[in-house]
């Protein structure tokens, strides 16, 4: 098996530990504002003592950020293992995960074809379990997270159009 082979986001897929190991600390602390792989790079380099490069989008994690923790900034998550690597993304599964809320927008599958994009949406804090999709019910607040996105992915594909 090469990894994770599987389209969803749901939280058991997106919500990964992390434990980082200081020399010379006994106890551990546990974390839970929301982070994301970009904060890897800047949270290493704060701990190690270096520079964090001024490229780096992410933050210095809490607890090594003195406290200075943003629960409220949006997190991006994408699978999209099968798109050319030089150019824009045309297949994916992209999540936002925003005030409690996280949209999931598949597009560019052929198992879409038929139906076109797929769009999700779930309340986490009330149904972590991710069982009620609230898109067709909640659909102005769901189109206002896709609008979120669609301009992410317009952003990051930018460089490749």
């Amino acid at each position: 098996m090469t990894g994770h082979m599987v389209r969803v986001l749901n939280q058991p897929v997106i919500h990964i530990p992390l434990l980082i190991l200081e020399p010379g600390k006994t106890e551990g602390k546990s974390v839970f504002e929301p982070t994301s792989a970009i904060d890897l790079l800047p949270t290493l380099a704060h701990v190690t003592g270096l520079e964090n490069p001024e490229w780096c989008e992410g933050i210095v994690l809490p607890p090594f950020n003195n406290g200075n923790a943003n629960s409220t900034r949006d997190i991006y998550v994408l699978e999209a293992k099968h798109n050319d690597g030089n150019g824009p993304f045309r297949r994916a599964s992209v999540t936002l995960v925003k005030d409690g809320y996280k949209l999931i927008y598949y597009f560019g599958y052929e198992e879409l074809k038929d139906i076109g994009d797929l769009v999700e949406l779930y309340d986490i804090q009330n149904d972590p379990e991710e069982l009620e999709n609230l898109y067709p019910a909640r659909k102005v607040l769901g189109d206002e997270l896709l609008a979120e996105v669609k301009a992410k992915l317009v952003e990051v594909n930018a460089p490749y159009l």
